[in-house]
């Protein structure tokens, strides 16, 4: 279903209680391919169709253009104008200051809103992320740093954020992660509005652990601007991925 230009996709609640080992990790990276073709392609082409027309530049494919006016060919979905994100923050998991959502000088945030409860879109596209960042050189990985924005903070303590991203990263030690997580359900919808993220818990009572989560399944890569260059919808393959965050970081090289 496309939302507001977003890929949107409902996830059931089953509770990931085995942490991913690596050896798990790996055959869910050979097996993503396939159950993307079983479960979802012909809605992915559908609404991946629909979000390029009404956000790409042109209809020749989707471009970024950098300061001196050069144009980044990216596979990714790109918005004119982009979505600016740097006036918007959020409280990190290990750190007394909020997190803006702005990049460090030269480098990329990959932004993505889930849960450490979702069963199957989100493990799958964190593992696409870590796919993309193998794709880039030794010095490029340490340009970009990843962020996880739990939409289930109920269930989603700052030690299960922690021990779930380093579930995905750990073995990549020159990758930054961040945690992001808050109580204060105003700041998590200004935070999700700012993206044009749309999610939606379902009532339970406190210290409920079984409840569906409804979330916008896109992935969004910010610059040091603050402003959102490209968004990878639910699908995406990590190998692009990686093509589009060496495109951009190229390209930053280069102004």
């Amino acid at each position: 279903m496309c939302q507001g230009g977003d890929f949107s996709l409902r996830t059931s609640d089953q509770r990931l209680r085995n942490s991913l080992g690596s050896a798990a990790l790996s055959s869910l990276e050979v097996m993503i391919g396939m159950r993307l073709m079983v479960r979802s392609v012909v809605v992915l082409l559908a609404a991946f169709g629909l979000v390029a027309s009404s956000c790409s530049s042109d209809s020749g494919g989707s471009g970024q253009k950098g300061a001196k006016g050069d144009q980044v060919q990216l596979g990714g979905v790109v918005r004119t104008p982009p979505l600016d994100v740097a006036t918007v923050a959020m409280p990190m998991v290990g750190s007394l200051e909020p997190m803006t959502f702005k990049a460090d000088e030269g480098e990329l945030l990959v932004v993505y809103f889930g849960y450490t409860s979702c069963p199957d879109i989100c493990p799958s596209t964190l593992v696409d992320i870590r796919v993309g960042l193998r794709e880039l050189p030794d010095e490029m990985q340490k340009r970009v740093k990843v962020a996880l924005v739990t939409v289930d903070p109920d269930r989603d303590s700052a030690v299960v954020m922690k021990g779930y991203l380093s579930t995905f990263f750990d073995e990549m030690p020159q990758i930054r992660t961040a945690a992001l997580r808050s109580d204060d359900p105003g700041e998590l919808q200004t935070v999700a509005d700012a993206f044009g993220v749309q999610f939606e818990v379902e009532e339970h009572a406190l210290g409920a652990k079984q409840y569906e989560v409804a979330h916008t399944a896109v992935t969004f890569v910010v610059d040091d601007r603050g402003q959102v260059v490209v968004e990878w919808p639910f699908g995406f393959t990590g190998v692009d991925m990686g093509a589009d965050l060496k495109a951009l970081l190229t390209n930053k090289e280069s102004q």
